[in-house]
């Protein structure tokens, strides 16, 4: 049963969301228990190229081979009251083009102290780390990264690079980025494959071949498993 509070502050919720549009790149949103947008921010509409969410579920908008992902992660929410902070992660941002964003959501919870939805909100991924590469020891190793994804640059070398040992850098960007700097760099190289799958007409032993992949099956196997298929899908999704 849907909480009637929780509905009667939605036109409160909507206007709030309004600000969010003025943060470049911002996604805010609300879903009830049945996983329907009750709050969101004109950007949300954006990126599922609608003028109206209200209402409506991921499931009117989102293709099933990334839809289960985001479903599992939302019942897990509503059943444990368990949150998601700050996940990094390569998001969608319209005509098959994506780009990392630090992804949150939590728990929603009625004047009883019940679950009644879900709050998140999906920011740029630079955003989320201005002060990071500004001020801390890993700014430098994740400009190395970005320089240099296509080749497989060592855990030494990076930690070398952010003046720690092998042992703290592995612990500190697992911590910060919840997965390896190998796993991220899997991500950066996928990130640019999707580029050049939509922008251009090269083949795909070509992107593997430019974006750092040992082979064509080995670029293939890390696309599918990253965003949930196959490059040929992608393509025949997305070019433009």
């Amino acid at each position: 049963m849907q909480d009637d509070r929780f509905f009667q502050k939605n036109h409160v919720e909507n206007h709030l969301a309004t600000i969010f549009d003025d943060l470049p790149g911002f996604i805010y949103f609300v879903k009830d228990r049945d996983r329907r947008y009750v709050a969101y921010n004109q950007r949300l509409c954006e990126i599922f190229e609608t003028d109206d969410v209200m209402g409506k579920c991921d499931d009117d908008f989102i293709p099933p081979h990334i839809l289960d992902e985001i479903r599992k992660d939302d019942l897990r929410i509503l059943e444990t009251g368990q949150s998601i902070i700050n996940r990094v992660e390569l998001v969608p941002r319209g005509n098959g083009f994506v780009d990392w964003s630090t992804t949150t959501k939590k728990p929603l919870l009625n004047h009883k102290g019940e679950i009644c939805g879900i709050i998140g909100i999906t920011r740029p991924f630079d955003q989320g780390t201005t002060s990071l590469r500004k001020n801390e020891e890993l700014g430098a190793a994740l400009e190395l990264l970005h320089l240099h994804y296509r080749d497989n640059i060592a855990i030494t070398e990076l930690a070398r690079t952010a003046n720690l040992s092998p042992s703290s850098f592995l612990r500190k960007f697992k911590a910060t980025f919840s997965m390896t700097p190998k796993e991220y760099l899997r991500h950066l190289r996928v990130q640019e494959a999707c580029h050049l799958i939509v922008r251009t007409t090269q083949t795909f032993a070509q992107i593997s071949h430019h974006c750092g992949f040992s082979d064509q099956a080995h670029f293939s196997r890390e696309f599918s498993r990253i965003l949930k298929e196959p490059p040929s899908a992608y393509r025949s999704r997305y070019r433009l």
